[in-house]
């Protein structure tokens, strides 16, 4: 069967306007020649190693549309794609561009690695870039690092649904902020008033908890 040319002329369109996207969406254009230049090449080793590299790219847009000066957008690219690196190891055999990403942002705000590992390991199948966000959400609230994994942990565990996972990170978010509660408080109730709607505890998985390594709250990192 012939390709008439018309065809392939379509074809061969619609494939250069993907990659000229696609190129544009990994351009970085910052304060100076300098920070662009130094930036860029972050990005692109990034991109090369098979890492979602529009995420540096997002992260330093907007330090640069902040005025972040230019060696500290410079560091913020380093930092992102070395937690990049670090986040992909962590939630393998998972490589979804969401998953990896919502991992990076669980590192900056001092989530560990094992904690990552744990929820990745809890369901290898199915994406985890929720249950990853709300780990995020809760940590950005200041509920202790552990205890948010935790929960975390044990709702990925029970089957606990995107709209469950939303609904508890919007509730301790709305209770810390707004209602002025305590962050370890807050999760642990509203935790507790989910625990009704989900799947019983398997009582083989507490022995996996032991050893859940501890981490400190602290500021978000670049």
């Amino acid at each position: 069967m012939r390709i008439g040319a018309h065809y392939v002329s379509l074809v061969a369109c619609a494939f250069a306007m993907h990659t000229a996207a696609a190129q544009d969406s990994l351009r970085f254009s910052g304060p100076d020649a300098e920070t662009s230049r130094q930036v860029s090449q972050i990005i692109e080793s990034a991109a090369a190693a098979g890492l979602p590299a529009s995420h540096i790219v997002a992260k330093a847009q907007f330090a640069a549309l902040v005025r972040t000066p230019g060696p500290k957008i410079v560091e913020t690219a380093r930092a992102v794609a070395a937690r990049l690196e670090i986040a992909r190891r962590s939630i393998a055999p998972h490589e979804l561009a969401n998953d990896i990403v919502n991992a990076e942002e669980a590192l900056s705000y001092n989530v560990t690695p094992d904690i990552l590992r744990r929820i990745s390991l809890a369901s290898p199948k199915a994406p985890i870039a929720v249950p990853l966000s709300v780990l995020t959400q809760l940590a950005a609230a200041r509920v202790p690092i552990k205890r948010a994994g935790e929960i975390v942990l044990d709702l990925v565990r029970r089957g606990a649904t995107p709209t469950q996972f939303q609904a508890l990170g919007n509730d301790v978010d709305s209770d810390v902020r707004l209602l002025g509660a305590g962050p370890l408080d807050a999760a642990n109730v509203r935790y507790k008033n989910l625990n009704p709607f989900l799947a019983p505890v398997n009582p083989s998985s507490a022995a996996l908890d032991a050893g859940f390594s501890p981490s400190s709250t602290g500021p978000k990192k670049p």
